[in-house]
């Protein structure tokens, strides 16, 4: 009967160690503040000179996945195509995406590149620009150099989000199956 009693309870001692040992290491909420600041001090710099340089036309946002811009087409690809292209636009952040203030619809997407790009940037970039001019949606990449004013950057974007719209709207129209020009899709 003692033996059981000290059995017992060096099996209780057991299992109190075992559970003080589990919950030293599960944290249901294992997170902590990432960094001070949520930008750089590069990034931050630039997204001012581009609110000065936007002024009250476009409304600015940063650090945008590319899967709340862009999303993946259904028709022609297989589950797995899909889930594969799913995957790489869910991964993707842009730096700045400009709306336009009146209907918050995505007007470009800018990225700010280091002053010496690696050849990972360069995939990325190539990636981003293909991945949005399928979607129609302008791509702009500055470099992180200082020197640039506000309204020379300003007309630069306007310039270039206009020329985008003018090759989209001077894009050939589709053919339909009877050989006419059949409407464009929105």
């Amino acid at each position: 009967m003692e033996f059981m009693l000290i059995g017992f309870i060096v099996v209780l001692v057991i299992i109190a160690m075992m559970a003080s040992r589990l919950s030293e290491r599960y944290a249901p909420y294992p997170y902590k503040k990432r960094q001070e600041s949520f930008f750089s001090a590069t990034e931050e710099s630039f997204l001012t000179l581009l609110e000065r340089a936007c002024g009250d036309e476009y409304r600015i946002f940063t650090k945008v996945r590319l899967g709340d811009v862009v999303s993946v087409r259904e028709k022609g690809l297989s589950r797995s195509a899909q889930r594969d292209a799913q995957n790489k636009v869910s991964s993707r952040m842009l730096d700045y995406v400009l709306c336009d203030r009146s209907n918050m619809r995505v007007v470009g997407v800018i990225e700010l590149e280091p002053i010496e790009a690696n050849s990972n940037q360069a995939k990325r970039n190539w990636f981003l620009k293909n991945s949005l001019n399928a979607a129609g949606i302008p791509f702009l990449r500055f470099k992180a150099k200082p020197g640039y004013r506000a309204d020379e950057l300003g007309r630069f974007i306007d310039s270039k989000l206009n020329q985008s719209d003018f090759v989209r709207a001077a894009s050939p129209k589709s053919r339909g199956a009877d050989g006419h020009n059949a409407p464009m899709a929105a």
